[in-house]
């Protein structure tokens, strides 16, 4: 009772006006197995609650091949949802105001280099001439075009490789909290601290 009051009091204390445009969350590939598929769920709930319209969340594949969703797993949630493999985007989801882009092993430094390639390609075929390629030419090849605000880390001290472009600038939050074990209150700390911080963007 006391913790659904101190939630409630929490979440009250978010300032809408003020919320990260796109927060990301970083797990291991083994915070899917037992209660971690339905604390996917709880999150994209979490999120929607508070009025957030973009979550990213990445799941690193420290044990390759482990990285995987049930078939049909979210696919009449409320959301825009894209799965994210090394190899493909699936979309599911039914629609909705949050948009949801989950990461299976597609870590930063190969969406890297794939951007890399798209840009020589270009390059090769006349399309991109290469004295102009920029920081925009590169963002625009990326998979990902958002550029996360908070970057949480569920249960560990470690970030990935995950966004390593886009996140440059991001404020990051670690929780000793595990991924399993998370509750709606330690999301909410989360959004909270961002929200009392003084974005400095690298400067």
């Amino acid at each position: 009772m006391i913790r659904r009051i101190y939630e409630h009091l929490l979440q009250s204390r978010i300032e809408k006006s003020n919320l990260p445009g796109c927060v990301a969350v970083v797990l291991g590939s083994a915070d899917l197995s037992g209660e971690g598929l339905s604390r996917l769920c709880q999150l994209l709930d979490w999120s929607r609650s508070i009025g957030l319209s973009a979550l990213i969340l990445y799941v690193s594949d420290d044990q390759p091949g482990l990285c995987r969703l049930p078939d049909g797993f979210l696919a009449s949630y409320p959301a825009q949802i894209n799965l994210h493999t090394t190899e493909d985007v699936v979309r599911t989801g039914t629609g909705g105001p949050l948009n949801v882009d989950i990461s299976l092993g597609y870590g930063g430094k190969k969406e890297v280099v794939e951007a890399f390639r798209s840009i020589l390609r270009g390059v090769e075929e006349g399309s991109i001439e290469g004295d102009q390629i920029d920081e925009k030419t590169i963002e625009s090849h990326l998979r990902f075009c958002q550029k996360p605000d908070l970057v949480i880390r569920a249960g560990g001290k470690r970030l990935s490789d995950f966004m390593i472009w886009q996140a440059a600038y991001s404020e990051l939050y670690f929780t000793d909290v595990n991924w399993q074990a998370m509750r709606k209150i330690d999301f909410l700390r989360a959004i909270r601290d961002c929200q009392k911080r003084q974005r400095r963007f690298g400067r």
